[in-house]
């Protein structure tokens, strides 16, 4: 199994301010400080052994300060020469389609060989759509239509395209990128929602999903995807999860990380659907959403005692074990760790990820990753989760 690290920005300590709505003083702690520290990690990924730099994509909140995704890994291009980089997620309604092109080419360019693994999301907050001038209610239609022309450029020498949205006249994307041809092979799509899921399996796209549901019903999403993929002649798919990670000497330790998770969700939560926003009432699209926060229920923390299963928090033995478990549930291809977050301190931060670099990834480095029939939709899912 290849392990990566997600490499990327909280301020935590922000959110009481902003759920004051108080803009009258800056944050108690700057962004600044808190990107030099992110920095700092990131500098550690590659020489301690990991596979990979991932990032996302935000604007506007305390909640993962990063904008561009495409420059920031530019940056990490630059600063390392082994590992590959990943984007989880490059929310493409947000962007133009040959602009992204034009950057995902250069980007490939940059890295001199090394792969670029791109996942894309069709984004939800409705701050960081108005502050975009996207309308939200047709994030679907702007999300197809990105991909379209994604792959358009990259197996053509010139194409133009006339959608709903985008109008292209004849285009060529420079530089070339190195992967040209194969710029998107393995492309996934993030998604939390079923008929989000459907759309993706439909258009031919991998899974790239946080690991925040229970174990039953991650391995049942897994199965229908590949149902889906199968119907339209496709190879099943091993699924790329994002997992939230604090390794520690003893299991009494490993309870502080539990907290820092909680507070994670609570994190964002705040950013998805509390702060700033109206909701999802009568938002097209957004459907499962509005049901799913109809009885006022906290979206991002309704299972958290279950994650507790899902989450490689504890000492490196349960870490192994997890992942193993995971694995075996879901079938998982590629795991991508989410290292330094909440209101964890960069120094315990730093401590977990050293612990997990010596004492996990060698062992998840030598873990097979099979596709098992149960993500075939062939077997049974087991309706409980482990111990």
């Amino acid at each position: 199994m290849q392990v990566g690290v997600m490499v990327t920005s909280y301020n935590h300590g922000d959110w009481d301010r902003l759920m004051a709505g108080d803009y009258s003083r800056p944050p108690a702690v700057p962004d600044p400080v808190m990107m030099d520290n992110t920095l700092h990690m990131g500098e550690l990924v590659e020489p301690l052994g990991f596979d990979s730099i991932w990032t996302t994509e935000h604007y506007g909140s305390a909640y993962s300060m990063q904008p561009n995704p495409l420059q920031w890994l530019a940056y990490w291009a630059g600063r390392t020469e082994r590992v590959d980089v990943g984007t989880a997620v490059v929310v493409a309604p947000w962007w133009n389609p040959v602009r992204l092109a034009h950057e995902v080419s250069m980007l490939d360019v940059l890295l001199k060989g090394r792969r670029l693994m791109l996942g894309l999301g069709r984004g939800v907050s409705e701050h960081e759509y108005a502050s975009l001038g996207v309308p939200r209610e047709k994030s679907r239609e702007y999300f197809y239509e990105v991909v379209d022309v994604l792959r358009l450029a990259d197996g053509s020498e010139r194409f133009s395209y006339e959608g709903d949205v985008f109008k292209i006249p004849p285009t060529t994307i420079r530089p070339q990128a190195r992967h040209k041809g194969r710029l998107l092979e393995g492309l996934r799509a993030a998604f939390t929602t079923r008929g989000s899921a459907e759309l993706a399996a439909e258009a031919g796209l991998g899974q790239l999903f946080v690991a925040g549901e229970p174990l039953s019903a991650m391995s049942q999403q897994v199965a229908q995807f590949n149902q889906i993929r199968a119907a339209k002649g496709l190879e099943p798919d091993q699924p790329t999860a994002l997992l939230w990670m604090y390794c520690a000497e003893t299991e009494a330790d490993a309870e502080e990380g539990y907290r820092y998770y909680e507070h994670q969700q609570t994190d964002a939560n705040n950013h998805y659907f509390k702060w700033n926003t109206s909701g999802f009432e009568g938002v097209r699209g957004y459907e499962e959403y509005a049901a799913r926060t109809s009885d006022g229920a906290d979206f991002g923390t309704a299972h958290l005692w279950e994650q507790r299963h899902t989450q490689p928090i504890g000492t490196p033995d349960k870490i192994i074990e997890k992942i193993r478990t995971i694995q075996e549930a879901v079938s998982l291809g590629y795991a991508v760790i989410h290292v330094f977050y909440a209101d964890m301190p960069v120094e315990k931060a730093e401590r977990s990820l050293r612990l997990f670099a010596k004492e996990v990834l060698p062992a998840l480095h030598e873990m097979e990753t099979p596709i098992h029939p149960v993500s075939l939709g062939t077997e049974p899912v087991a309706a409980t989760e482990p111990a």
